[in-house]
């Protein structure tokens, strides 16, 4: 669902009480649920700004934020029925919302930074070498041809830690938490496929 397609709240359809601020939100929030797009773009009316705060705080970036907020808005247009009472204000709700997915996206920007770092790092290296000695470009390429048939025979669980772990950059808490196994299962294959590596690619 697009913002721009919000229509403008008709407060009879939404049949918001008043003058309790938390019982309309609870109201807007039901007819969310019930596919009701007034009811969505009164909402959006009144916390697009905090869920923009939140999202800047964590990002620092104008445009991360503007996104991270219509992701929020989106999220929440799916998810409007899972709020119960007893996890507070609604407001409370969406602003844990907002900042969860905030990190989520810093985190992942943080992983691509690193990544673009590391290739810009060997592209520096491989440069420099070739230019040193153009004559070892060929014997690269069959390592890395080496290396590319190594990780193929690495068992389907190792080869995926180790391509989550150093070409997506991810820690081996978050692994755990991606593949649904236990932390130290994770470390264990990492382990065991990095010497099952050193194993297969020594001279």
């Amino acid at each position: 669902m697009q913002l721009t397609e919000i229509a403008p709240l008709d407060l009879n359809l939404c049949e918001v009480p008043a003058p309790d601020d938390q019982a309309e939100v609870r109201v807007l929030l039901r007819g969310i649920a019930n596919g009701d797009r007034t009811c969505f773009g009164e909402f959006h009316r009144r916390f697009s700004g905090m869920v923009y705060a939140t999202a800047i705080q964590v990002l620092h970036n104008h445009e991360d934020a503007q996104d991270t907020s219509q992701e929020v808005f989106t999220s929440l247009w799916k998810k409007a029925a899972m709020f119960m009472d007893d996890r507070g204000k609604p407001s409370t709700w969406l602003a844990a919302m907002a900042r969860n997915r905030s990190i989520d996206k810093l985190r992942s920007r943080q992983r691509r930074s690193r990544l673009n770092d590391s290739f810009e790092d060997e592209s520096r290296a491989e440069e420099q070498l070739f230019r040193l000695d153009p004559a070892k470009e060929a014997s690269a390429n069959e390592i890395g041809r080496h290396v590319r048939s190594a990780v193929m025979e690495l068992s389907p669980e190792q080869r995926e830690a180790i391509q989550l772990a150093f070409f997506e950059g991810l820690t081996q808490l978050e692994i755990a938490h991606k593949t649904g196994e236990p932390l130290g299962t994770i470390k264990a294959r990492i382990r065991r496929g990095l010497g099952r590596l050193r194993a297969l690619v020594k001279p």
